[in-house]
Protein backbone atom coordinates (compact mmCIF):
# COMPACT_ATOMS: atom_id res chain seq x y z
CA UNK A 1 0.00 0.00 0.00
CA UNK A 2 1.12 3.66 -1.02
CA UNK A 3 2.19 6.37 1.38
CA UNK A 4 -1.24 7.85 2.56
CA UNK A 5 -0.10 10.73 3.20
CA UNK A 6 -0.74 14.38 1.27
CA UNK A 7 2.35 16.16 -0.14
CA UNK A 8 1.42 19.54 0.37
CA UNK A 9 3.72 22.37 -1.75
CA UNK A 10 3.50 25.43 0.35
CA UNK A 11 4.38 27.04 -2.96
CA UNK A 12 3.39 28.48 -5.72
CA UNK A 13 1.24 25.88 -8.30
CA UNK A 14 2.90 25.34 -12.01
CA UNK A 15 0.37 28.26 -13.00
CA UNK A 16 2.15 30.32 -10.71
CA UNK A 17 -0.12 31.33 -7.82
CA UNK A 18 -2.05 29.21 -4.87
CA UNK A 19 -1.34 25.81 -3.45
CA UNK A 20 -0.48 22.74 -4.63
CA UNK A 21 -1.59 19.17 -2.90
CA UNK A 22 -0.85 15.73 -4.00
CA UNK A 23 -3.37 13.66 -3.55
CA UNK A 24 -2.30 9.77 -1.84
CA UNK A 25 -2.92 6.60 -3.47
CA UNK A 26 -5.74 5.76 -1.40
CA UNK A 27 -8.42 7.89 -0.05
CA UNK A 28 -10.35 5.58 2.06
CA UNK A 29 -12.86 6.17 4.71
CA UNK A 30 -9.67 5.75 7.09
CA UNK A 31 -8.27 8.94 5.49
CA UNK A 32 -11.12 10.84 5.67
CA UNK A 33 -9.91 12.61 9.10
CA UNK A 34 -6.77 13.73 7.58
CA UNK A 35 -8.90 14.73 4.64
CA UNK A 36 -11.01 16.74 6.70
CA UNK A 37 -7.94 18.34 8.04
CA UNK A 38 -6.29 18.94 4.74
CA UNK A 39 -9.07 20.85 3.13
CA UNK A 40 -9.55 22.77 6.06
CA UNK A 41 -5.99 23.87 6.07
CA UNK A 42 -6.46 25.45 2.50
CA UNK A 43 -10.17 26.40 2.61
CA UNK A 44 -9.12 30.30 2.76
CA UNK A 45 -6.19 29.87 1.17
CA UNK A 46 -5.47 32.62 -1.45
CA UNK A 47 -5.36 32.18 -5.20
CA UNK A 48 -5.79 28.53 -6.65
CA UNK A 49 -5.64 25.39 -4.90
CA UNK A 50 -4.88 22.92 -7.35
CA UNK A 51 -5.67 18.93 -6.07
CA UNK A 52 -3.11 16.71 -7.82
CA UNK A 53 -5.02 13.26 -8.47
CA UNK A 54 -3.05 10.89 -10.59
CA UNK A 55 -2.05 8.64 -8.13
CA UNK A 56 -5.74 8.61 -6.75
CA UNK A 57 -6.62 4.42 -6.87
CA UNK A 58 -8.90 4.49 -4.42
CA UNK A 59 -11.70 6.32 -2.98
CA UNK A 60 -14.22 6.34 -0.97
CA UNK A 61 -17.58 8.12 -0.78
CA UNK A 62 -16.86 9.90 2.53
CA UNK A 63 -13.60 11.51 0.27
CA UNK A 64 -15.91 12.59 -2.78
CA UNK A 65 -18.26 14.79 -0.22
CA UNK A 66 -15.46 16.27 1.35
CA UNK A 67 -14.30 17.29 -2.11
CA UNK A 68 -17.79 18.72 -2.55
CA UNK A 69 -18.24 20.23 0.36
CA UNK A 70 -14.66 22.38 -0.46
CA UNK A 71 -15.55 22.79 -3.22
CA UNK A 72 -18.60 24.66 -2.67
CA UNK A 73 -17.07 26.80 0.15
CA UNK A 74 -14.05 27.69 -1.50
CA UNK A 75 -16.49 28.84 -4.75
CA UNK A 76 -18.66 30.56 -1.99
CA UNK A 77 -15.77 32.68 -0.91
CA UNK A 78 -14.54 33.49 -4.50
CA UNK A 79 -11.82 30.68 -4.69
CA UNK A 80 -10.66 28.30 -7.16
CA UNK A 81 -9.86 24.87 -6.94
CA UNK A 82 -8.96 22.53 -9.99
CA UNK A 83 -8.18 18.77 -9.87
CA UNK A 84 -5.13 18.21 -11.91
CA UNK A 85 -4.67 15.26 -13.64
CA UNK A 86 -7.38 12.97 -12.15
CA UNK A 87 -6.62 9.44 -12.51
CA UNK A 88 -9.37 6.97 -13.89
CA UNK A 89 -10.57 6.32 -10.38
CA UNK A 90 -11.00 9.61 -9.32
CA UNK A 91 -13.12 10.12 -12.37
CA UNK A 92 -14.76 7.40 -11.82
CA UNK A 93 -15.78 7.69 -8.47
CA UNK A 94 -17.09 11.33 -9.49
CA UNK A 95 -19.08 10.23 -12.32
CA UNK A 96 -20.85 7.28 -10.01
CA UNK A 97 -21.85 10.10 -7.45
CA UNK A 98 -23.05 12.62 -10.00
CA UNK A 99 -19.86 15.26 -8.58
CA UNK A 100 -18.04 15.08 -11.66
CA UNK A 101 -19.61 19.06 -12.33
CA UNK A 102 -19.58 20.39 -9.32
CA UNK A 103 -15.57 19.08 -9.00
CA UNK A 104 -14.95 19.90 -12.23
CA UNK A 105 -13.37 16.98 -13.37
CA UNK A 106 -15.29 15.88 -16.13
CA UNK A 107 -12.97 18.55 -17.99
CA UNK A 108 -10.39 18.06 -16.52
CA UNK A 109 -7.23 16.90 -18.19
CA UNK A 110 -5.72 13.12 -17.00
Amino acid sequence: MQDSKFSDSAGPDQAGAGRRVRLPAVLGIEQAGALKAMLGETLDAPGRVVLDGAEVDAIHGAALQLFCLYCRDRSAMGHEVEFARPSPALRSAAALLGASTLLRIAGAAS
